[in-house]
Formats: structure tokens, C-alpha cells, sequence
């Protein structure tokens, strides 16, 4: 209970009291009269202006006889705000050292005028601490802002290599040993922009920017169609690779494929490279954890195996086993690290347990939700081998300074019977497009007097009646957030460079607008095959044979097809005989896999071809032309069976 004066009956100096409370806080305390004298200092204050200004005796006096001017300026206009105002915060800096965060309010003096009570509260560290972090952030930026104009400037040239080792592949007069060089520059190529994407991955995890993107799919089928492109490396070290799936095994689940499958290949690929003789095990399980499900798959080989001390470093950056393992087997060190990230942004981790001489078992873990549909969609990312859309006659405007980039998308789209139009800046796609029509833009987006973002956002923002062509966007630029800023800039597609033939035709088949049924076409042949009756496409399951033997057949056709195509727009001469003897194989081999239209198709071919000998003519080109592009579109459309009225009619508009 207190007295009536406020004081305590326990207390006999309230001031002794005070006194001590004010000196054992940790921050300044001071109180100035009215003409801004300091009046008061705590103990704090004592050692503050002590250790600042070497001053012991500072009572009386003001700011200005002890501070900097810059300093005690800033202190009075503070001080003249609380006297007219009222209660003042704001940050000082006070002394060489010294960041404050000070309050100050008028309190009323013995005196009965109005004076000033402060108390200035360290803030010192975290001053330090918030530069510290504005600096970090500067760095990240320097370093995303280098990694992707390294990843541009890395790409481009590379699109060159890859995009005409890709086009040889498909030279028909190559050599077997002319073949195999190709092969290993695609091979080699592909290796760098691993590499490449590898250093991106790791700076967009760092950055917080690699988001996980679930979707519904086949976990049994997306981990064996996986394990299959690794097939051929294992047959030629003589390795055994076996792939077996739990029976009860959850397979419909929502999951990230990409995410997934760059795991998986980062230690099957491994598992492969360090074994020399034996096999390579490839097991999956799931298990069921209240609404979700997770995912083990271990990966045990017969390999050289890992020492205990190497084990403890394997998952950092940049890190091998040992300096020899870089110098024999090659690689940056960064795909394990990678994939441990992964795994653990899918809610998992990976694990490793090894013994020298006898092998190493990588146990990956990921969480997944059961799938949203009964009958799982083929998973993102796993793009169907037959999945592009006839492009005959097609108009293209395609933009791009660089000559070799220019090129390599020619090679792609040649063999397909398109119209391309070539540019090298936005005024010159914006002069094009007003001269005459095109039906897509294939556009760069870094080029010279004025960039494709430019002219992108002039073309959607005009009135002209091309202001709505479909865009695609072609771009060394592969961080975080790019595509998405393509695409909210007005562009309908996007594909990264080194371009992949795949890629692009894809990218063109997605935004492809075709003429609807009934409507005028510039190739009347094209409204016949849009209006064909067919089932959805087929989807082939890796466990049946058949399956899988169409989906050879239709990958080792297209290829075929596609090579012919070329060859009956080159100049150099074809023998009917040689195209007879394609169109036989597809003859027979058509209706065996469910594509009787096509077996069809190939046998009036045959029919048109059977008495025909040496080099074709340029009619003959011409009507064989149209008859293998219907092919053709019939594979890439996935389109079996007989067509319906529309098959028997587009047979008779060939043979017109």
C-alpha cells in the first residue's frame, strides 16, 4: 500500500532509489532544461560520453559542446519538435560508434519550465546486421544477374553446336563413323549444358526460387520410363540394370516429375559411372502417412563404393569422393548436392550408405499426395515421342541476330514444308508483319536497335490487325521467373536455348492456330486431315511388349518420314524405288499397330510408285510429298484407326 504522495512506507529515499534504477539500465538516460542543457546522465550516459567524447564533466552544457555539428544539429531539431509537438522517435547517430533508436518527451522541471527527458536505446548491431544483409542481397543479385548473362552468353554458341548435330543425326548419307562423331558432339554438348543448368539449379535453390511443381501422374511409369534411357550406357559396361516397384506400391500420385526425374537420373547415372561389372538396382515403395504418401527409392549398385571419410562431404558443393574421382569420372560435384536440395524441398531427403570395393545404396525419399484423378494423366514433363502438329505450309516469321541461331531453326522446321521468313531486329518484325501475314512469330528476345521485349509490347499494344499473332519467345535467359516474364509480357510460348528440335516443334504445335473445319485453308489438303475422325491418342504402358514396340515403330517412322520429306525438297535426286520400299514397310507395318489409314495411305503410295524406276520428276515429288505429309500427320497426331468418312475422302483428295 502506498502513501498518499505516491511514495512507498518501505522506501526511506525515493531518489536513492531511483538513482539506482536509472544507473543500472543499459542505455543512456539524460534530461535537458529549457535551453537544451543537459540537465541529467545515467551511468550509461556517463560511459558513453566518456568512451565518445573523453569528456567526465558534461552536465551543463549542450549537444554543441560535445558532438559534431552534423551531429548536434540533428540532435536540436529534434529537441525543438519535442518542445512544440510533444513525444519524438528517431533514429541518431550518435558519436564515431554509435546508432540510436531515441526517444524524448517534455517532462516538467523543478522549476516549474518545460524541459526534455531522452533515453536512447543501442541499435548498433542491428544497423550492422541490416547492412550486413543489404550487402548479401546486393551480392545475390550481382551473382544471379552473372550467372545469367554467363548462362546467355554459354547458350548461344551452344545452340549453334547442338542445333546442327542435331540436323546431321538426321542425314541419312552419314557414315557409320561420320555417325558416330555426331553422336558424341551431341553427347558432348549435352554435357556442357548439364553442367550449365546444374550451376543455375543450385543458384535458384540458393535464391529461394526453384519451386516444386506437383502434378498428377504414374509414379510406377515415370520411374521406369526414367530408368529406360539408361538402358544403353548399362548394356555397354555389361551392367545389369534392374528396376523393381513394391506390389503395393501407391503408382496414381500428385508428384513433381521434372524434380523427380533429375533425382533419379543424378543416381542411376552415378550408380552406372562407378560400376564396372555387376548390376544396378533401382527399387521403389511407398507408404502411406496420414493424407500423403511417401515415396522410397534406393539405388544400389556393385560399384567401387565410398569411403567413411568421403561419405561425410558427398552432398556438399562442389564435392567428389576425392581430387582422383574428378580427374577418372569427370563432373562438377554439384548433382548429388542438388539432388539432396530437391529431395528435401519435396518434403524427403537422400541418403547414402557405402563400403569400399563393395558398392553404394543412395536411398531417395520425396512426400506425394494421392492423385486427383482416377486414371493418372502421363505425368509434366514426360512429352509423348509422336506429339507435334502438322506444320505444312505454315508461315514464320522468325527473328533472331545471330545468323547461326537463325540457321539451326531452318534445319528444324525445313523437313516440315514451311514458309520462313528471316529478321534480325524488332523494326524489322514490325516492317514484316505490316507487309504481308504470317501465322507465327518466332522471336529472340535480346537483339540490337531495338530487342524483342520492345517490340513485343509495340505489336500487342497496336491496333493493326496482326497485334494478336501467336509469339514464341526464343532466349538464352534460363533463371528463375524468366518464362514467366515472357509470358506476361504478351509472348504465348517459350523455349530455351540451346533450342531442341522437340522443344520447338512442340512449342509451335501448342500455339498453332489451324483454320477451323469448313473454313478456308491455303493448303486444301489441310482442312481434309483436320476434319478426320480418330480416338485419343494411344498411350503406351511400358509393361506391355506391344506397347512398346509401337512406340519404336512410331519414333524409327517419323524420323523416316521426316528424312524423306527433306529429301523431296532437296535438289539432289531420290530414286522412286528407294521411297517404294518405305512406303512398303509402312504398308504393313501401319494396321499391325492400329494405324490403318496410314497402312492405307501407304499402300496407294506403293501403287502410285510400283512401275516407277530412276530419279523422281518434280510432279512426282510434288504428289509424293503430299502423300507422305499425310502420313506423316497421321503419326504425329497419333490418329489410328480408319479415320471415319473423313479417312476414305482424304483418299480420294490425294489421289486427285
Amino acid at each position: 500500500m502506498s502513501s498518499n504522495n505516491g511514495t512507498s512506507p518501505l522506501v526511506e529515499n525515493i531518489a536513492e532509489l531511483l538513482q539506482a534504477f536509472l544507473d543500472a539500465l543499459p542505455d543512456p538516460v539524460f534530461i535537458k532544461d529549457e535551453n537544451l542543457n543537459l540537465i541529467y546522465g545515467n551511468a550509461a550516459l556517463d560511459r558513453f560520453i566518456l568512451k565518445a567524447t573523453g569528456m567526465t564533466d558534461y552536465l551543463g552544457h549542450p549537444d554543441r559542446d560535445l558532438y559534431p555539428r552534423e551531429q548536434w544539429e540533428g540532435f536540436e531539431r529534434e529537441d525543438q519538435k519535442v518542445l512544440a509537438k510533444g513525444i519524438s522517435l528517431s533514429e541518431e547517430k550518435i558519436g564515431p560508434e554509435m546508432t540510436a533508436l531515441t526517444k524524448k518527451l517534455p517532462v516538467r522541471l523543478p522549476s516549474g519550465k518545460i524541459g526534455i527527458a531522452g533515453i536512447n536505446f543501442d541499435i548498433t548491431a542491428y544497423k550492422m546486421a541490416e547492412a550486413r544483409a543489404r550487402e548479401t542481397e546486393a551480392a545475390s543479385r550481382a551473382k544471379s544477374q552473372f550467372l545469367a548473362a554467363m548462362s546467355h552468353e554459354i547458350r548461344t554458341p551452344l545452340n549453334g553446336i547442338l542445333g546442327m548435330a542435331q540436323s546431321l543425326m538426321s542425314d541419312p548419307e552419314l557414315t557409320p563413323s561420320q555417325h558416330d562423331k555426331v553422336e558424341i558432339l551431341l553427347d558432348s554438348g549435352r554435357t556442357l549444358l548439364s553442367l550449365v543448368d546444374d550451376v543455375l539449379d543450385l543458384s535458384k535453390i540458393e535464391a529461394g526460387k526453384l519451386a516444386i511443381d506437383a502434378v498428377d501422374g504414374d509414379l510406377r511409369h515415370a520411374v521406369q520410363r526414367i530408368t529406360r534411357l539408361f538402358e544403353p550406357r548399362a548394356r555397354e559396361k555389361g551392367i545389369d540394370l534392374i528396376v523393381s516397384v513394391d506390389d503395393s506400391a501407391s503408382s496414381a500420385l500428385r508428384f513433381d516429375p521434372v524434380r523427380v526425374r533429375q533425382c533419379l537420373s543424378n543416381l542411376i547415372s552415378n550408380a552406372i559411372k562407378f560400376t564396372d561389372a555387376g548390376q544396378v538396382n533401382v527399387c521403389v515403395a511407398t507408404e502411406q502417412e496420414a493424407n500423403h504418401w511417401r515415396v522410397t527409392v534406393q539405388v544400389r549398385d556393385s560399384g567401387i563404393g565410398i569411403s567413411e571419410e568421403a561419405l561425410s562431404g558427398l552432398f556438399a558443393d562442389f564435392s567428389q569422393a576425392d581430387s582422383s574421382t574428378t580427374r577418372r569420372f569427370g563432373g562438377t560435384g554439384l548433382g548429388l548436392s542438388i539432388t539432396r536440395r530437391l529431395a528435401r524441398m519435396m518434403g524427403g531427403d537422400v541418403v547414402a550408405q557405402s563400403e569400399p570395393g563393395k558398392g553404394s545404396t543412395f536411398t531417395l525419399t520425396f512426400m506425394a499426395e494421392p492423385a486427383a484423378l482416377h486414371s493418372p494423366k502421363a505425368a509434366s514433363g514426360e512429352t509423348p515421342v509422336i506429339a507435334v502438329t502438322s506444320l505444312t505450309g505454315l508461315r514464320i516469321l522468325l527473328a533472331d541476330d545471330n545468323r547461326v541461331n537463325r540457321k539451326v531453326v531452318k534445319l528444324f522446321l525445313t523437313p516440315y514444308d514451311v514458309h520462313i521468313t528471316e529478321t534480325e531486329n524488332g523494326e524489322q518484325v514490325l516492317e514484316a508483319l505490316s507487309r504481308e501475314p504470317f501465322d507465327i512469330l518466332l522471336l529472340d528476345v535480346h537483339m540490337p536497335v531495338m530487342d524483342g521485349m520492345e517490340a513485343l509490347a509495340a505489336l500487342r499494344s497496336s491496333d493493326t490487325s496482326y497485334r494478336d499473332i501467336p509469339v514464341i519467345a526464343l532466349t538464352a535467359d534460363a533463371m528463375s521467373g524468366d518464362r514467366e516474364r515472357f509470358l506476361s509480357k504478351g509472348a504465348n510460348g517459350y523455349v530455351t536455348k540451346p533450342i531442341d528440335q522437340g522443344d520447338l516443334l512442340s512449342a509451335i504445335a501448342h500455339v498453332n492456330v489451324r483454320p477451323e473445319p469448313g473454313g478456308r485453308s491455303a493448303d486444301p489438303l489441310q482442312d481434309m486431315l483436320a476434319g478426320l475422325d480418330y480416338p485419343k491418342p494411344h498411350i503406351a504402358s511400358p509393361d506391355d511388349v506391344i506397347d512398346v514396340l509401337r512406340q519404336e515403330w512410331l519414333t524409327s517412322t517419323h524420323t523416316q518420314l521426316r528424312s524423306l520429306i527433306y529429301e523431296l525438297g532437296a535438289e539432289n535426286d531420290i530414286a522412286a524405288p528407294d521411297v517404294h520400299r518405305i512406303a512398303h514397310d509402312c504398308q504393313g507395318q501401319g494396321p499391325f499397330f492400329g494405324f490403318q489409314l496410314f497402312g492405307s495411305i501407304a499402300s496407294d503410295l506403293c501403287f502410285i510408285l510400283r512401275t516407277r524406276s530412276g530419279p523422281m520428276n518434280e510432279e512426282m515429288r510434288a504428289l509424293t510429298g503430299r502423300y507422305v505429309r499425310a502420313m506423316l500427320y497421321l503419326l504425329e497426331q497419333g490418329i489410328s484407326g480408319t479415320g471415319g468418312p473423313s479417312g476414305s475422302a482424304l483418299r480420294l483428295k490425294l489421289a486427285a
